[in-house]
C-alpha cells in the first residue's frame, strides 16, 4: 500500500455568511491521492473542481472539513508557515504559465531553488534533470517570448518539480495549447509520473488531457458523482472518459476527439 500523500475528509464549501448561504460550491466530498499517483478532476463548469483544487492546494480553506498533506493539517499553520509549506511540499501550474519575462527560461526554472540559497552545484544537477525529462535542454538560455506555449508550460512544469514537491496541482494546464503542444505536454507531465514516481493532481475539462491519468474522479453540483481507472490502454481509457462525461451531463463538445 502506498503512503497518502493527500487527504480530504468532508470538504463543503459555502460562499455567504451564515444567516445567507448564497452558494453551495463543495459538499461532503472525500478523497486520497497515494505517493505516485497521477489523477484527474473532472466536471462541468460550475462543478466545483477548481474550487476542490484550491482548497486541497491550500490556496482557500473550507467552511468545513479537513485536508491533510503528509499526515499534516496546513490549515494549522500561520500564514508565514504556510507560505514555507507550499513552496517546500507543493508545485502548482496554471493554465497561464506565470513566468516572469524578465529571466531567461533557465532563471524561471531555478528560481525556488535560489530562494532557498541551494548550492549551484546541487541546483545545476536538478536543472539538467528536469531539462532532459521535460526536452526542454535547447531552450534554456532563451526569453518566454522567444520560446512557444508549450515549451513555456514544460517550463513551468520544470519550476514546479524543480524542488521536488510532495505533489504537484495542475489547472487546465493543455487550455490554451494547441493539440500538439498538449501532446508533448501531457508526454511530459506521463515521464514525470511513471519515471519520477511524481504524485500529480491535474483538474482538466479536456478528456484528451484526461486519458493520460491513472485515475479520474468525476464531480457534479459540488459532490464526487464517479471515479474511473485505466487500464493498460489510454485509447480505452479515452473511451471510457468520453463515456463517462455524457452521463455526467454538460457541454464538452469544444473537444474533439480527433486529437487522438
Amino acid at each position: 500500500m502506498k503512503d497518502t500523500v493527500l487527504k480530504a475528509e468532508g470538504i463543503a464549501k459555502i460562499y455567504g455568511t451564515k444567516k445567507q448561504m448564497l452558494f453551495k460550491a463543495l459538499e461532503d466530498v472525500h478523497l486520497q491521492i497515494g505517493e505516485g499517483e497521477f489523477v484527474g478532476i473532472m466536471g462541468p463548469s460550475g462543478s466545483g473542481k477548481t474550487t476542490l483544487l484550491n482548497i486541497l492546494a491550500t490556496l482557500d480553506k473550507p467552511t468545513s472539513g479537513r485536508v491533510q498533506m503528509n499526515g499534516v493539517d496546513p490549515n494549522a499553520f500561520s500564514n508565514k508557515e504556510l507560505a514555507l509549506f507550499r513552496r517546500r511540499e507543493l508545485g502548482f501550474v496554471f493554465q497561464d504559465f506565470n513566468l516572469l519575462d524578465t529571466l531567461s527560461i533557465k532563471e524561471n526554472i531555478i528560481l525556488p531553488l535560489v530562494l532557498d540559497n541551494m548550492p549551484i552545484k546541487e541546483i545545476e544537477a536538478r536543472l539538467k534533470d528536469s531539462a532532459d525529462i521535460l526536452n526542454i535542454g535547447e531552450i534554456l538560455d532563451k526569453r518566454t517570448y522567444e520560446v512557444s506555449g508549450g515549451q513555456k508550460q514544460r517550463t513551468a512544469i520544470a519550476r514546479a518539480m524543480i524542488h521536488k514537491p510532495s505533489i504537484l496541482f495542475a489547472d487546465e494546464l493543455t487550455g490554451s495549447l494547441d493539440s500538439k503542444a498538449a501532446k508533448d505536454v501531457m508526454e511530459s507531465l506521463e515521464h514525470l509520473n511513471v519515471q519520477r514516481g511524481s504524485t500529480i493532481m491535474m483538474v482538466t475539462h479536456d478528456p484528451f488531457a484526461a486519458s493520460y491519468c491513472k485515475r479520474i474522479i468525476f464531480i457534479r453540483d459540488g459532490k464526487l458523482f464517479s471515479e474511473i481507472r485505466r487500464g493498460a490502454n489510454r485509447q480505452a481509457f479515452f473511451q471510457q472518459i468520453l463515456d463517462s462525461l455524457s452521463v455526467l451531463g454538460g457541454n464538452y463538445d469544444e473537444v474533439s476527439p480527433a486529437r487522438y
